[in-house]
């Protein structure tokens, strides 16, 4: 199969291996103004993926130096592991979000205090942090230090062949997530934003309502007017508004779930996470889970619906308050 799948004129995805169930992840390459390419995500780390790039773009008739910006949508392995590879083969301008650079070095600097709180109030059992603790090292291992060129805020521009791509600030995924939207053509470059087939994972930020910022993200993608949506994962799709309805809904199920649960009985988020996914987790798996959970509680409680008794070990056992 055909990795590269030409969006528009002067618009393609090109799909990457990643070690992960989803199986590739799709980076963005789109002819600049005045010639060169912006590329979008640059794949995972590993020769595998960025071998795989590489080869894309020779066939492309693209040269390394060509490409003269990369955008960053967020800072997950899959997205931007092979950053610093493309930057020193490139010498492009790395653009990418201030929240999301700022907790890159955060993981950098090695183990965040409070996900070791989270697991607490979570009641997770200490025998099973150190597999959780190791499953996210792995994490952190595939990411490296990057030197951007521009901190991103929201609102920017990049002068591309399809007309200027905005810069759509869209946290939720993750911290400083973002989309690229061209107006003239029609077209999302959505990231993990969107995505076809799935809902992406929400997970809980200390001080953050990531669900609520999700979901008003998804109103701010909602308004615009696109034809196509381009997502790191599966193929481009329409409809933007009916699958934004659909995940809205998921969201809202989600909650109600939960609170059917702490209607019958005060849970644990670590009580939680496997009765609404109904099976067995690893620790990776289960530690998204978990801060999925995290991020639906904090989303209700900041709403009143749900709130939380302390025990003296710093659990939190948490009640519907409806």
């Amino acid at each position: 199969m055909n990795p590269v799948t030409e969006v528009a004129p002067g618009f393609w995805t090109i799909r990457l291996p990643l070690p992960f169930e989803l199986q590739h992840v799709n980076v963005g390459l789109v002819r600049l103004e005045g010639g060169g390419y912006l590329l979008i995500d640059t794949g995972m780390s590993g020769r595998a993926s960025f071998e795989a790039l590489e080869a894309a773009l020779a066939r492309m008739g693209v040269r390394w130096p060509e490409i003269a910006t990369v955008v960053a949508t967020h800072i997950h392995p899959d997205h931007i592991g092979a950053a610093r590879k493309v930057l020193a083969a490139s010498n492009a301008d790395l653009w990418i979000d201030r929240a999301e650079f700022d907790y890159l070095n955060t993981i950098l600097a090695g183990e965040t205090p409070w996900v070791l709180a989270a697991l607490t109030e979570a009641g997770v059992p200490r025998e099973s942090w150190p597999a959780i603790r190791d499953s996210l090292a792995g994490l952190r291992g595939a990411l490296s230090p990057v030197e951007p060129r521009r901190l991103l805020e929201g609102g920017e521009t990049v002068p591309t062949a399809l007309g200027p791509a905005q810069v759509i600030p869209t946290p939720g995924h993750s911290a400083g997530h973002i989309c690229l939207y061209w107006p003239q053509a029609r077209i999302l470059y959505s990231g993990d934003h969107l995505i076809e087939m799935i809902t992406p994972n929400i997970a809980w930020m200390p001080g953050r309502d990531m669900l609520g910022e999700y979901l008003e993200s998804l109103d701010r993608v909602g308004g615009l007017d696109i034809e196509t949506v381009v997502s790191s994962h599966g193929k481009p799709f329409g409809n933007h508004r009916g699958w934004i309805a659909e995940a809205r809904q998921h969201h809202a199920e989600r909650c109600d779930e939960i609170l059917r649960h702490l209607t019958a009985e005060p849970r644990t988020a670590a009580e939680l996470a496997p009765v609404l996914w109904d099976r067995d987790f690893s620790s990776f798996h289960f530690y998204f889970a978990l801060f999925e959970v995290l991020a639906h509680l904090e989303y209700m409680h900041r709403r009143n619906q749900v709130g939380y008794q302390v025990s003296p070990e710093g659990v939190h056992r948490w009640t519907s308050l409806n």
